[in-house]
């Protein structure tokens, strides 16, 4: 074996040396230390407090969401198994299931009242939330013990050896749940809403839902963090849920790595150990973790497990270009469409921008089976009229119809129905690999939630089987399936242009609008594109060029509307729409253009 081979293996190596020494730790702590209850309950408490980590991985590393109420989530779930078993007399188990209900139920509460907030907002206003339950937990003594808090919290039944192994197995078990969900498409839907929302919607994700999922999700494991706490400590009291006892975990997250599956328990794990080593100067905790903070965004900015992946032994290999290959999978085409009836079309469409028309009475008519395009001068109103077609705008006037039907009012129903855009600048999931970038496009034709994605049911099994062997076949069709594990922002420009239109395929639409997909692409790139176009012509979906290569254009459509000022001046077969006097003149202020239409 080879020494690259040999360090490619070490994170595996350590993983399984780490978790023989947590299996036998207390055996060894009984055998050298006289002192084997306080070090099983070190680790004990870096467990739990790397489930919160994970929690919080979840929200800000994957789902784009920052929190700062994980630690009053923790209160949360902490109270919920005080009042379950102290107050209630049930069994804790019973409370640590309320304690995930709980903080599940609380966050899905913040996120509904914070959909519209950006992301520092939504950041001020989970903040709030931390210092509403820390304020409640003070004043509401009959539930809470107000200041006291609640004591005499016990895992009945349970020794303190025994307690240790359910610490170390709710880990496992939460850092199964988190690689399971980010490794389903319920995680990459995730990914995709964090990096842009806009792409997400286009190609049928539900933006708001999916934030929920996320958000509901990382609740749960706060609360579940918070319920083993108190059960351990003995006691919870108002004074866990202050921010300040949060900086262990955001320190913990970045230095580990943020938004990478083993970053959270690494980085609590070495927080956890230089906290022991300087425990006789314990007033300065504070201050060291600051300094680590600082220190790690500085030297590590993607921490240890992000440093690692994007050193040359953690990254996966460079990829290869392969000849396009194969044919499209059956199951991204569409079905037949009903004779005479457009798969798109917007009737009399009007958006204006204040004082500024810039569509004004727009038609555009699109059959199955064919290559339209929308041509005009910089300004003409092209990007608005799709972005009308596709409900990222709302129209003022007019309407959208979709294979007859009428548009749905928001992009991702709308992708639902059948049409998918494609962006004028790139909009690729670029923290993702290119083979999860078309896996995410398909999330809209999957039919398994979160809890089949965690549990891995058969159903999800079956489903990701076949997505992923529809991935590779689309990948192979587009000629990038030797670059399906390497990182979608490493592409070249121009391959990450035909990467995107394998990913809004592979979300089965009828129509495919793709916003100037030739510019930048050098000559045998715009070849690829035609090909492209052509053979999705031929299986029978509709595709929309918006496009100012007049060569590209000509070459590849049926047929074309030209736009100008916002009012169609012309629409017709290229030949005509060539010989047209409206067209010429109005890109008499563009000589290269006029040549090229002539």
């Amino acid at each position: 074996m080879t020494m690259d081979a040999l360090v490619r293996r070490l994170p595996a190596a350590l993983t399984a040396a780490a978790a023989v020494v947590l299996l036998a730790w207390p055996a060894i702590t009984d055998f050298y230390s006289y002192n084997a209850a306080y070090y099983n309950g070190l680790v004990a408490s870096a467990a739990i407090s790397a489930i919160l980590t994970i929690s919080l991985n979840l929200s800000m590393g994957y789902g784009g969401l920052l929190s700062m109420m994980h630690t009053g989530m923790q209160l949360l779930g902490g109270y919920a198994v005080a009042y379950t078993t102290v107050k209630a007399g049930l069994p804790w188990f019973a409370g640590v299931v309320a304690a995930m209900l709980l903080g599940a139920v609380f966050s899905g509460l913040v996120l509904v009242i914070s959909l519209r907030a950006t992301y520092l907002y939504f950041g001020m206003i989970t903040l709030a939330a931390d210092l509403i339950v820390v304020e409640g937990g003070n004043a509401w003594d009959a539930v809470t013990g107000g200041i006291n808090g609640i004591v005499g919290v016990t895992p009945g039944g349970l020794s303190k050896n025994q307690f240790y192994y359910v610490v170390l197995a709710a880990l496992a078990l939460v850092y199964a749940a988190q690689r399971n969900l980010v490794r389903s498409g319920v995680g990459r839907a995730v990914m995709a809403v964090r990096e842009s929302p806009d792409t997400a919607a286009a190609l049928g994700i539900r933006p708001t839902r999916t934030k929920a999922v996320a958000f509901t999700f990382s609740g749960a494991i706060a609360g579940l963090s918070g319920g083993l706490y108190a059960l351990q400590l003995g006691f919870i009291n108002p004074e866990v849920g202050i921010l300040d006892n949060g900086l262990v975990f955001f320190v913990g997250l970045f230095l580990g790595g943020i938004g990478t599956l083993a970053g959270p328990v690494i980085g609590v794990a070495a927080i956890a150990a230089v906290v022991e080593l300087i425990k006789d100067y314990a007033r300065y905790t504070t201050l060291l973790l600051g300094c680590t903070l600082l220190l790690a965004m500085m030297l590590v900015p993607k921490g240890i497990v992000g440093t690692w992946r994007a050193a040359r032994f953690g990254r996966p290999p460079e990829g290869v270009d392969h000849e396009p290959s194969g044919d499209l999978p059956e199951s991204v085409l569409p079905g037949a469409a009903a004779p005479d009836v457009p798969a798109l079309e917007g009737r009399g469409l009007v958006k204006h921008f204040g004082g500024v028309k810039a569509v004004d009475g727009v038609d555009i008519r699109v059959d199955a089976g064919s290559v339209y395009g929308i041509i005009g001068p910089n300004g003409s109103g092209k990007s608005t009229t799709v972005a009308c077609l596709t409900r990222f705008h709302p129209v003022d006037a007019g309407e959208v119809l979709v294979c007859g039907e009428p548009a749905a009012a928001r992009p991702h129903a709308v992708a639902g129905q059948g049409v998918t855009r494609v962006f004028q600048t790139p909009h690729l999931f670029e923290r993702q690999s290119v083979l999860d970038n078309v896996l995410a496009g398909m999330r809209g034709r999957e039919d398994y939630g979160l809890v089949s994605a965690v549990l891995r049911s058969p159903g999800y099994r079956r489903r990701e089987a076949a997505s992923r062997a529809e991935a590779a076949a689309l990948l192979a069709f587009a000629g990038l399936s030797g670059r399906s594990e390497q990182q979608a922002g490493t592409l070249s420009h121009g391959q990450k242009r035909l990467l995107e239109v394998v990913r809004a395929v592979a979300s089965g639409p009828r129509v495919l609008v793709l916003d100037e997909p030739a510019t930048g692409l050098v000559p045998a790139e715009i070849d690829a594109l035609a090909r492209l176009c052509r053979a999705f012509r031929a299986h029978g979906l509709a595709v929309v060029l918006i496009e100012h290569n007049m060569n590209f254009v000509m070459d590849v459509c049926d047929r074309i509307t030209v736009i100008d000022s916002g009012k169609v001046i012309a629409c017709g077969a290229p030949a005509e729409v060539r010989a047209e006097p409206a067209v010429l003149d109005a890109y008499l202020g563009r000589p290269d253009l006029v040549e090229e239409i002539t």
